[in-house]
């Protein structure tokens, strides 16, 4: 009897649950598995909502998008502690930015604050206007997701031969809308967010860890958005998954975010993070193989 890759991993992970028909708290393990998978793949340009289609595909769980998000809300404290200076700095940036805006007269914090207020209006139109329907069509064929990897692996690809110079001052206001463009597009499972972020900023003349910090910074709004969205379903996501997992899920996601950000830095400044491409082009290879047999 022929097996696909499909079935063949969801056969072996029904037997390791070995679970009754009317399991509903999640295992501890899985949401910890979870948790890692989120802090590994937000941070390194391999799309963590791909990861999470994947996983939902082949291992036949669904977690509640909240829990999605509490493991999101993981990586956002990571950041929030990395970029502690800079927050403190836009934030304090806050009244001169509203008394020099009119005037466009914008420098340093206030101008990150202008760049970060720009993207996050596509961002947000695209979050908001992308039918649902189709999202799920993602969770439900891989080769959509597969072609998204590898669309993510070829832009990350194009971009090591741009080692722009631009830092904040430098960089064109308006430029931030593409930035907003790409990461709107990450709400396709497959398209990596810091992965297309980072690149495109850098295609567009960026400084490459400028790129990876502005990047790190859009993710915060990003963030706080969709808790905001989706916090009024605690009560039911704790009823499902169970307070342990979920908080097993969160300080996992905690923990392997902290050490995915380092390394995702390190390897920016060693000019080495087109180095994921040939991972995004295999792993979108094989979804579409797979989904075709």
């Amino acid at each position: 009897m022929h097996l696909t890759l499909a079935s063949l991993i969801s056969v072996l992970l029904n037997r390791l649950l070995n679970k009754p028909d009317d399991w509903v708290i999640m295992e501890w393990w899985l949401a910890v598995l979870l948790g890692i998978l989120q802090g590994i793949t937000e941070w390194l340009p391999v799309s963590s909502s791909g990861h999470l289609a994947i996983f939902q595909y082949y291992f036949e769980e669904e977690p509640p998008i909240l829990f999605d998000i509490i493991l999101h809300l993981g990586s956002l404290c990571v950041i929030m502690y990395i970029m502690r200076d800079e927050v403190r700095q836009i934030a304090e940036a806050v009244p001169s930015f509203v008394a020099n805006f009119r005037s466009g007269d914008l420098k340093g914090n206030e101008r990150v604050m202008a760049m970060i207020i720009t993207a996050s209006l596509p961002t947000a139109v695209i979050g908001f206007t992308f039918d649902v329907t189709i999202i799920g069509d993602f969770y439900s064929e891989m080769h959509l997701v597969g072609g998204c990897l590898i669309f993510t692996g070829i832009l990350i690809w194009f971009s090591k031969d741009y080692d722009g110079s631009q830092e904040t001052d430098d960089f064109p206001i308006k430029n931030s809308l593409v930035i907003g463009f790409f990461q709107g597009l990450a709400i396709l499972p497959g398209i990596s967010r810091s992965g297309s972020t980072i690149a495109i900023a850098r295609i567009l003349g960026m400084n490459p860890v400028r790129a990876a910090r502005f990047s790190f910074l859009l993710f915060i709004p990003a963030i706080i958005g969709a808790t905001l969205l989706k916090i009024e379903d605690i009560d039911e996501t704790i009823a499902e998954v169970g307070a342990l997992p979920l908080a097993l899920g969160f300080i996992t996601s905690v923990v392997t975010s902290y050490f995915a950000v380092n390394a995702l830095l390190e390897l920016i400044r060693k000019q080495k993070f087109h180095y994921f491409t040939p991972y995004c082009l295999i792993l979108g290879l094989i979804l579409i193989f797979d989904s075709l047999n």
